[in-house]
């Protein structure tokens, strides 16, 4: 049953319409700690049906993956439209019945085992099993079919967003990349490092994200108001970069330090550190913003929260209040790093799921 008028909309638009299926991190325990929410939880699931069994399952239809450097993955054909087709093609062969805008606006379970379950066109429609895989509770009403059913939720909050920044000379630097910096929000314990991109509205990038996503909660008690603080040289101490500075300086004394960048800092960038600089090591390496709100990261609408998992028989994904009635995906209280990891979440969660329920 779906609400909307098209299968796999989330799958369309992700990875930029490339579809990032998963991660190229084929150990459970490894895989687990790319997860803020649910690392304990999942290492059993993973080790069920883990990244390599979503490659092999993909290959054995006939579409092969591929691995970029950072290690997301990708099908050859580079269009998330091979991953719709392939994954309605298993549907129609395994005999389910697919509808299109029948959205579930009760379920409600019957005296005889089973559940009896009203649909958006008015319809009624008797089942003995029920999969939840709603996706995030970002919407509100996503998780009340499950709460209906005696089930507690997490309190929903975005994750994997980028920050609003308001500084001029950073917005003036739009475009510009930096491959590792420390960022870190000062009295939070959160600190990451990673490749960092200046935007049009403030900063974004892996590093970013991750910051966003491990912090979730902690940003959203801020209100997404906060000091962000970031070392721009991470590989080096203030005493190296005293050093390499008093060296250029007595091999160049005539040249404007400004017009010699220290690597990897691109020209402009460094530019405007020296010019905003009061004492320009602190500068590199303790730069502070005033972080003023967020953006969703516009390749993937993850939400912290969700379904308590201690509800669920993580072996089976079947409720433990409510027999009969599985879960899988976002709608848990789960959620990955950007990367491809919330998507093979899913994949692991309904695989598990799809077999416990075929079993009964």
């Amino acid at each position: 049953l779906e609400r909307g008028p098209r299968f796999l909309s989330k799958v369309r638009i992700s990875g930029g319409g490339r579809c990032n299926v998963t991660h190229a991190c084929f150990d459970a325990r490894e895989l687990t700690a790319r997860f803020p929410r649910g690392e304990r939880a999942l290492l059993g699931p993973f080790k069920t049906f883990a990244a390599s069994d979503t490659v092999a399952w993909f290959e054995t239809r006939g579409v092969k993956l591929k691995t970029e450097k950072d290690g997301r993955m990708f099908p050859f054909s580079d269009a998330s439209q091979t991953i719709i087709d392939c994954l309605l093609s298993a549907a129609t062969a395994a005999n389910a019945r697919l509808l299109l805008n029948r959205g579930v606006e009760r379920a409600a379970q019957r005296a005889d085992d089973g559940f009896e379950l009203t649909l958006s066109n008015g319809d009624k429609l008797a089942c003995d099993r029920v999969l939840l895989a709603t996706g995030g509770c970002r919407a509100g009403a996503t998780g009340q079919i499950a709460v209906s059913l005696g089930h507690t939720l997490e309190p929903p909050v975005p994750s994997l967003f980028t920050f609003h920044i308001e500084t001029p000379w950073l917005r003036e630097l739009a475009g510009i990349s930096v491959e590792v910096v420390e960022a870190s929000v000062p009295g939070a314990r959160l600190r990451e490092r990673g490749a960092l991109l200046v935007t049009h509205w403030g900063l974004s990038g892996p590093v970013v994200l991750r910051l966003s996503a491990w912090g979730a909660r902690v940003l959203h008690r801020l209100n997404y108001r906060f000091p962000l603080q970031l070392n721009w040289l991470p590989h080096l101490d203030a005493e190296a970069i005293s050093g390499e500075l008093h060296s250029r300086h007595q091999t160049q004394p005539a040249r404007f330090i400004g017009n010699s960048p220290m690597a990897p800092l691109p020209a402009r960038l460094w530019e405007q550190l020296v010019q905003a600089a009061g004492i320009l090591i602190q500068q590199l390496i303790r730069t502070e913003f005033e972080v003023t709100g967020k953006s969703l990261n516009k390749d993937e609408f993850v939400t912290c929260g969700g379904v308590r998992l201690g509800e669920v028989n993580l072996k089976t994904m079947e409720s433990r209040i409510c027999p009969g009635l599985y879960f899988a995906g976002e709608l848990l209280d789960i959620d990955g790093l950007t990367g491809g990891f919330n998507f093979q979440a899913a994949w692991t969660t309904g695989w598990i799921a799809g077999k416990a329920m075929a079993a009964r």
